[in-house]
Parts: C-alpha cells; sequence; structure tokens
C-alpha cells in the first residue's frame, strides 16, 4: 500500500499522506482529493458488479429465495426453472430485504420474496398463499390434542426469520398472531433446520411448508392457518426476460400444497 500511495503521489506531483512517527495522516491535498478518490473506487466496484452481471447473464439464471420456503419446495423449484431453461440454475438463500437488494443491483434476476415487501423499480408477479403448519415439540399438548387451540402455545417462544429480513412480513405476522391472543417471544431462526433445532429444544414452536419433512423430536399440526400462511411472490428485475422460469416458479409454488 506505501509503495502504491508513493507511485501516485509520484504520478500526481502532490504529497498526498503525511508520515509521522505517530503513524499517517492526510495531508491539505490528501483530504482534498478524498473524496473523488472514494468516487472512483465505488465506481469501479459498481463496475466489477456490472460485469459479472452481463457475463452472469449468458451464463444461466441467477435467482434467490427465502429460507421459509423450505428445502424440497426449494429444489422442486430449480428444477423446474433448470428444465425450462436447460442452463445452469444458481440459488442464492436469503432474507426478502436482501434478495430485493440484490436485485436492483443486478446481481440476481429473479426471486422468490415475502409479501408485503418493497418492491418498488422492480417487475412483481401475483402474490401466492402457502398454507404452513406449526411446528411443536412431539410431547407438548397442542402435538396431541385432537383439536390444538393457538392458547396452547403460550409457554413456547417463536422461532422464525429475523425481523431484519422483512420487516412487514414479520409485523404482520405477529400482529395476527396477537389477534389469536400470542404474544410469543421471538428466537430466530433462519432455515428450517434451526426450526427444527430449536423446537426439538422443547421451549419453541415454529412454522414450515407443508411439503417440509417431521423431523425427530418434532410434529406438524394444522392450526392458525390463516394467521401462519407464508404470502409470497415471484419479482424480477425490469427487461429481464424470464418468463418461462418464472412460470416454472410459479407453477411449482402453486402445487405446493399439494
Amino acid at each position: 500500500m506505501s509503495q502504491g500511495l508513493r507511485r501516485l503521489e509520484k504520478h500526481l506531483g502532490l504529497q498526498l499522506i503525511e508520515r509521522t512517527p505517530e503513524g499517517a495522516v492526510l495531508t491539505t491535498d490528501g483530504a482534498a482529493l478524498l473524496p473523488r478518490a472514494r468516487l472512483i473506487v465505488d465506481d469501479t466496484a459498481r463496475l466489477l458488479d456490472d460485469a459479472r452481471h452481463l457475463f452472469g447473464s449468458t451464463q444461466g439464471v441467477r435467482w434467490g429465495v427465502i429460507p421459509q420456503l423450505g428445502d424440497e419446495l426449494l429444489a422442486r423449484c430449480v428444477n423446474g426453472i433448470r428444465s425450462a431453461r436447460s442452463s445452469e440454475v444458481t440459488t442464492l438463500t436469503a432474507g426478502s430485504a436482501q434478495l430485493l437488494s440484490d436485485l436492483r443491483r443486478g446481481a440476481l434476476q429473479m426471486a422468490v420474496v415475502q409479501h408485503p415487501a418493497l418492491v418498488d423499480g422492480l417487475d412483481a408477479g401475483p402474490v401466492v398463499s402457502l398454507t404452513r403448519h406449526v411446528v411443536v415439540p412431539a410431547e407438548h399438548r397442542a402435538a396431541q390434542a385432537v383439536a390444538p387451540r393457538a392458547q396452547m402455545l403460550q409457554d413456547l417462544a417463536l422461532a422464525t426469520v429475523p425481523r431484519e429480513d422483512n420487516l412487514p412480513g414479520h409485523d404482520l405476522l405477529i400482529d395476527r398472531l396477537r389477534r389469536r391472543g400470542l404474544d410469543p417471544k421471538i428466537r430466530a431462526a433462519s432455515t428450517h433446520r434451526d426450526v427444527a433445532a430449536a423446537v426439538a429444544s422443547g421451549l419453541c414452536f415454529g412454522l414450515a411448508t407443508v411439503c417440509s419433512p417431521v423431523h425427530t423430536g418434532t410434529a406438524h399440526r394444522p392450526m392458525l392457518v390463516d394467521e401462519v400462511a407464508l404470502r409470497v411472490r415471484i419479482v424480477t428485475s425490469p427487461g429481464v426476460d424470464l418468463a418461462d422460469a418464472v412460470y416454472a416458479v410459479d407453477r411449482q409454488l402453486l402445487r405446493a400444497d399439494r
């Protein structure tokens, strides 16, 4: 770094850094040029992102999905995209906020995000509602009851994705549970594996799409159906022609409850 700075100073004919026994400090000239240098670094980063985007567009489909979808449904969607496009499929699993950010900067071409979410500047399809089961410890009274009720979950925390993954979606879920008399403590669980581990500990309940596997120490119960339904939509970058891939994913989402 020091050698690079010296070469830059020689090229510009200016002293940018003053070297003292306590360390290096910016000179007046260096401080004046620092904002412009930061812009150049940012432009370079954007150039590299754009290059990766252009290169990736010739290599296949780059898409993202929220972790709440579950492994089996994710695999069905990936297989559907690959069959529709006959090309490589690169998948990112992340929260809705990150996926939407990646779409806007061109790192992804399409994504399945949780609704509601701010999708301005992007092309968004219709909202699809996916049935979810409540996952409870296998020995819990809600697992044993013939007709489990919401109040049975009051002694359990809710293992779910972090709020920052999608603030509107998280707050809407909590509001719906509160209307049913539940105000659970929240334990972060980003994937179905995390949910299963938290529930198997006996301290939490969680949510899982109906095609998700039932793990040892847990039970899936069809309760609070409207309150815990997962509402999603397919979002694409403007100008990206992925109609066949979007159709393939949409078919899998619509069939998810079967």
